[in-house]
């Protein structure tokens, strides 16, 4: 049986993480080894880690802060097994997580293996992706790109992640990236050529809370995001330029009210990228619609029955 080393990277949670630990000791894959990497010392966190008797379980202090990807990164160096698993402290896996991916691997070339994710919000839960990534199109432009109305981007999410250790070896986690999951996909996909395989099956469970900071996330304004997409502009699509653009960097733009960025961001996309309709009509839409009322909408379109029902891209 195959050795899968589990990266746990967290800061300051120590219940959150007992749930995501006690979800990768209960899998149905016993084989595991579970490093859970505290990124600065921090007692009550190790407290609770200590807390747990699994001889499984491996425990790491970082003497200060490496950030989430270095975090990673220093688990993974202390890994043993053949496969790594990367699982976000406040996000938990269904028993069966590992031993599906591993199942739907075998036999297949070295890739990152993902799967489906419910994804659980204050006021609405739903399955993401609702289109798997099939490779047949630029991983960017999967993310990214937003071809109609009622289908959102792409989603592949780190807790979902599962590799070859040889695969992580040749790119890991960028350490200063402010959207190291996305380029480390990035990276795998478009600089090693490494395909991106997905679990036709929900096996994690994404808590998300707009209201509790992230440990895994160092975005922390819409102008570090757009300085972020500049630097991968080499590497990814016009089309998938502009739908970042104006999708990720433009939202968190209006959050802000930062009201300067709405021309200099419609000006960068139409410059750098190749927008289409349903990267534009969003983008206004950010700048004329209240917060409150955005939300709600998204509520309601993701509780759309065919919102809820993940196809073949």
């Amino acid at each position: 049986m195959m050795l899968v080393s589990v990266v746990v990277p967290t800061l300051d949670r120590p219940k959150l993480l007992l749930r995501a630990i006690n979800s990768a000791l209960r899998q149905t894959h016993q084989e595991i080894e579970v490093i859970v990497v505290v990124d600065k010392p921090d007692q009550d966190t190790v407290s609770a880690v200590q807390s747990v008797n699994d001889p499984r379980l491996q425990l790491i202090v970082n003497p200060y802060s490496f950030t989430a990807a270095g975090a990673r990164n220093a688990g993974a160096d202390h890994a043993t097994g053949e496969w790594i698993a990367f699982l976000d402290d406040d996000d938990e896996w269904l028993p069966n997580k590992l031993e599906r991916q591993l199942a739907f691997a075998s036999g297949r070339a070295p890739a990152l293996v993902s799967c489906l994710t419910r994804v659980v919000t204050p006021t609405a839960t739903y399955i993401s992706p609702q289109v798997i990534y099939d490779n047949s199109t630029p991983v960017d432009e999967y993310l990214f790109d937003r071809r109609s109305l009622f289908r959102r981007s792409g989603f592949i999410q780190t807790s979902s992640y599962l590799l070859p250790r040889q695969l992580f070896d040749k790119v890991r986690f960028d350490a200063e990236s402010s959207h190291d999951d996305w380029e480390f996909i990035l990276r795998l996909s478009k600089q090693v050529g490494a395909r991106i395989e997905t679990v036709p099956e929900v096996l994690v469970v994404f808590y998300f809370d707009e209201q509790r900071p992230s440990f895994t996330s160092r975005t922390s304004s819409w102008s570090v995001s757009l300085r972020w997409l500049d630097s991968i502009q080499p590497i990814i699509t016009r089309r998938a330029y502009s739908g970042f653009c104006l999708s990720v960097v433009g939202s968190r733009a209006a959050q802000e009210e930062a009201y300067t960025a709405f021309p200099k961001l419609l000006y960068r996309a139409f410059r750098n990228g190749s927008p289409g309709l349903w990267q534009v009509l969003p983008f206004l839409a950010y700048w004329l619609t209240p917060q409150e009322l955005r939300k709600r909408l998204r509520g309601l379109f993701r509780g759309r029955p065919g919102l809820r029902r993940a196809q073949r891209l």
